[in-house]
């Protein structure tokens, strides 16, 4: 059962929505629905649902109806449409919570998500930011599969109070360097943490998430559970869809570091992730012979990293259409 509402949440859960009607109720029915795991109190939560100013009109008729079906929702519209990190500041910024959960409209929590994440915070004083592990969702999600995946983690710990592993990652800003080790809807963090950070960078129109990761990560230890909390749905919509390169724009969040104050000792490692990135932007268009994009993406790596050997190789390739 969900803990008893008070007046001040523990966990204020921010989603941005975008003209997501198809998925939209699922992501909610997650998050409303969420189980202690060995009779333990679930924290107070509250559901902030941000409209990003959405213009199908089944989504918007469905946030009408989701605003009156349980005391926990609020329901905030944009008056433009902010982007998603803008929206989810915009919910940050009405949140009542100590701590902030993410998931996006088309993703899903597993039942114990909010339940193992608390007992760590609880566990363990120093948290600031925790997160668990994710599934990719590639398909329609059955009600046999969920329940199949809440019931394994119950299942796993069956009798013996046996939590999953806790991984401890002191101040990985390297670490992140290499990949990005967690994704926003497994994430929850301390309000007081991310207003630190300054938020997600409303610039950013992909991997803003990633940025405010790597900031956080500079002087703050993250904990990770070892083990999967939530579905990362992939489908056309979805903005990591396989038709564009995986790192996309990512060299612009890159740059940004670079730029700021955080670069200092790690501008090493920030280069190198840059040129990993153009590195695979200029793979993605020469392997489907787009080598417009390639020659393209080239230039702006030479024009970047003028004394990096890579980016004269591919902007030859590109010229001579290798794929």
């Amino acid at each position: 059962m969900p803990a008893a509402s008070s007046p001040q949440p523990d966990v204020s859960v921010v989603m941005p929505v975008f003209n997501s009607g198809d998925y939209l109720r699922e992501a909610v029915h997650s998050v409303l629905h969420q189980l202690p795991i060995d009779d333990r109190p679930l924290p107070s939560l509250e559901l902030i649902i941000v409209d990003d100013h959405s213009t199908d009109a089944r989504t918007v008729a469905m946030l009408a109806e989701i605003a009156g079906m349980d005391d926990r929702v609020r329901v905030i519209t944009n008056q433009r449409s902010k982007g998603a990190a803008g929206a989810r500041n915009t919910g940050i910024a009405q949140a009542s919570g100590a701590w902030i959960g993410f998931i996006d409209s088309d993703d899903i929590w597993l039942s114990y998500a909010l339940a193992l994440r608390w007992h760590y915070i609880e566990s363990n004083p120093g948290i600031r930011w925790i997160a668990g592990r994710f599934k990719l969702l590639r398909t329609e999600l059955t009600l046999a599969q969920y329940q199949a995946d809440c019931a394994r983690l119950a299942a796993d710990m069956a009798g013996t109070s046996q939590y999953p592993r806790l991984e401890h990652l002191p101040r990985p800003f390297l670490d992140f360097a290499k990949e990005c080790l967690i994704q926003t809807t497994a994430v929850l963090i301390q309000r007081d943490l991310i207003n630190e950070m300054g938020l997600f960078n409303e610039k950013l129109h992909r991997a803003e998430d990633y940025h405010l990761w790597f900031q956080c990560a500079v002087a703050n230890d993250l904990w990770r559970i070892d083990y999967e909390i939530s579905y990362y749905r992939i489908h056309a919509a979805s903005l990591t869809h396989g038709e564009t390169p995986r790192y996309l724009k990512e060299d612009l969040m890159i740059e940004m570091l670079l730029q700021g104050e955080l670069a200092g000792a790690h501008r090493a490692s920030l280069v190198r992730r840059l040129d990993m990135v153009m590195q695979d932007h200029c793979y993605f268009y020469r392997g489907r012979k787009q080598y417009g994009n390639a020659f393209g993406m080239a230039m702006k790596w030479v024009g970047k990293r003028p004394l990096q050997v890579g980016g004269w190789k591919e902007l030859l390739a590109a010229t001579l259409r290798r794929g």
